[in-house]
């Protein structure tokens, strides 16, 4: 030890001798708790070494205010008192670990003079990853078509038009208003009888579609107005009538349609109904026999073709 600090005695000494030549330094330099056979020269020896810096890379754009070296059994501890000052403190530290006898630390790599920093690029270009492709957007459409109905004891055919007004709410389900009007003539014992319906429909369906099929169905219920006309058969003693009453039910409906998804896109379907009459009209013989009731269930088939909008 005493070998060691008699190296760096002599080692201060040389550079005492030689910070004569840095004396238009102005700089403080504070030394702290190292040992006194170079505490003394210490500071000439940092202002020495900071000349020689500014002679080799040219002077600093900011002087350096202060330099503090603490010492303490294991090293020194250098602090410069001043923004980007890396190598006047790897120069100070080389000076103070020489002096103790301590390790000089690798310095990092410093920037070349003139070599500009790495830029770190930034894109505001948002990432394209792989994702399922998305539904297609489903829009309310409007049909118009035709439709058969089989109604009423005895079951009679009639004829017609509907139009149905669908708004999906999602993938799934599809609310739906459908307005249809039919008519009919058929015969029965001794007399002919004309039936015309017109009855609204609220529905509510749930499906699924695939490509540009689509298959639903749901429930709902369908109410209106009925009117019966009686005709006797000709030589009959019977007097027609006419009878005119509200009627209606509950009804499930089933759906197939091809087309659609998006807009002026055209869809056709083909719809199967089913229902069952909560509110009858009867048309009675001299007001005891049935001849003709709107009564029990039906069935309905539609075709409607229609727009996407």
């Amino acid at each position: 030890m005493r070998r060691r600090w008699a190296f760096a005695f002599g080692l201060a000494l040389s550079w005492s001798a030689r910070a004569q030549a840095a004396a238009e330094v102005d700089l403080q330099v504070q030394v702290a708790n190292c040992p006194e056979e170079i505490a003394a020269s210490l500071p000439a020896g940092v202002k020495l070494e900071i000349d020689v810096l500014r002679r080799e890379h040219g002077p600093t754009r900011a002087f350096p205010e202060r330099v503090a070296v603490r010492c303490d059994d294991a090293g020194a501890e250098i602090t410069v008192a001043m923004g980007g000052a890396r190598a006047l403190a790897l120069a100070a530290a080389e000076m103070v670990h020489a002096m103790i006898g301590a390790p000089v630390p690798e310095a990092p790599p410093a920037t070349p003079p003139g070599a500009s920093p790495p830029v770190v690029s930034l894109s505001t270009t948002p990432v394209v990853t792989d994702s399922p492709a998305s539904p297609a957007r489903t829009h309310p459409t409007l049909l118009v078509g035709g439709v058969a109905q089989w109604l009423g004891r005895p079951a009679a055919l009639l004829l017609g038009a509907r139009a149905v007004f669908r708004y999906p709410l999602g993938a799934i389900f599809v609310p739906a208003l459908s307005i249809d009007g039919v008519l009919g003539s058929f015969p029965v014992t001794a007399a002919e009888v004309t039936a015309a319906t017109f009855a609204a429909g609220v529905h509510v369906y749930a499906g699924k579609t695939a490509g540009r099929f689509r298959l639903d169905a749901g429930p709902g219920t369908r109410w209106g107005w009925v009117h019966l006309t009686g005709r006797p058969d000709a030589g009959s003693t019977l007097e027609g009538r006419s009878l005119s009453a509200p009627w209606g039910g509950p009804e499930v409906r089933a759906r197939a349609a091809y087309g659609g998804g998006g807009r002026r896109v055209p869809v056709v379907a083909i719809e199967l109904g089913a229902g069952y009459v909560a509110l009858p009209v009867r048309g009675l013989r001299d007001g005891t026999a049935p001849v003709y009731a709107v009564e029990g269930p039906w069935i309905s088939l539609g075709l409607d073709v229609g727009l996407g909008f």
